[in-house]
């Protein structure tokens, strides 16, 4: 994949960038190196402790869920926002866009939980457009690229013709580009890539949930209906680049279930 037409800054070393989805080989395409793939299996321990913390907490009355009115959640009335998501709407299917819009009210619910000071129209337009990669018109296919390498170009060249400011345009590509980490530092990589992390997260495997009330969820669900994310994102084995992030979580995943499937019935 070549975008050297489109210059981007950063550090070709953070897991995600787009500067790193930009390496050339033998780890171009999204592709990780050995260390890679460690850091990233630390980033899903980490996800795991921090669901067991909450387990814990839950338990003992020491957790309070965010819960607030659901109108008060609403992205704000810009242009970034309104084209991030016409994009969305006409490339993607509909159970992507609602997967998408679930993303956003998990992030949002998540940095209030936190009490983080959150951009919204930066989180919006990037979770909103953070699985572009995987919508119809794409030029690159998961097999011979990371949907998410790919999907953070898409998404940061779409905006940038419609004329946004360059810095948001950064700021939407790198979330985008960084979420699907397992976890993303806020203090390193700023609240809206860190929350579009964990709403992802909440959305295909639960994670964070009991941070954000049942009702509340309820109604996010019913606003928009989850749908077959096995099928729409397309999480199938074989079918990603392998050595990828995508390929490495399926993988991982499919490797639990047989390790469970196997394991022996205790008396």
């Amino acid at each position: 994949m070549d975008f050297a037409c489109e210059p981007v800054s950063g550090n070709e070393n953070v897991l995600g960038s787009r500067a790193w989805g930009r390496r050339k080989k033998p780890f171009s395409n999204g592709r990780l190196t050995r260390r890679e793939k460690l850091a990233l299996l630390g980033n899903l321990g980490r996800m795991a402790l921090l669901e067991i913390g909450d387990g814990v907490a839950s338990r003992f009355g020491f957790l309070q869920p965010s819960s607030s009115e659901l109108e008060s959640l609403a992205p704000p009335e810009t242009r970034l926002v309104e084209d991030a998501l016409a994009f969305a709407a006409e490339v993607q299917s509909p159970e992507v866009l609602s997967h998408s819009w679930r993303t956003y009210y998990w992030g949002v619910l998540l940095g209030e939980y936190r009490r983080l000071d959150v951009d919204r129209e930066i989180l919006f337009a990037a979770a909103i457009l953070h699985d572009v990669g995987l919508a119809k018109g794409r030029e690159q296919e998961p097999c011979t690229c990371c949907f998410v390498v790919y999907g953070a170009e898409r998404a940061a060249r779409r905006l940038a013709s419609k004329g946004h400011d360059p810095a948001r345009v950064r700021a939407v590509g790198e979330a985008i580009g960084l979420h699907l980490n397992g976890y993303v530092s806020s203090r390193l990589h700023g609240a809206e890539a860190h929350l579009l992390s964990r709403g992802a997260m909440m959305d295909v495997f639960g994670l964070g949930q009991r941070r954000v009330a049942e009702e509340l969820q309820t109604k996010i669900k019913l606003l928009h209906p989850r749908g077959n994310l096995v099928e729409a994102l397309e999480i199938w084995p074989d079918h990603h680049l392998k050595g990828t992030r995508p390929e490495f979580m399926i993988s991982l995943n499919a490797r639990r279930r047989r390790a469970r499937s196997v394991r022996p019935a205790v008396a």
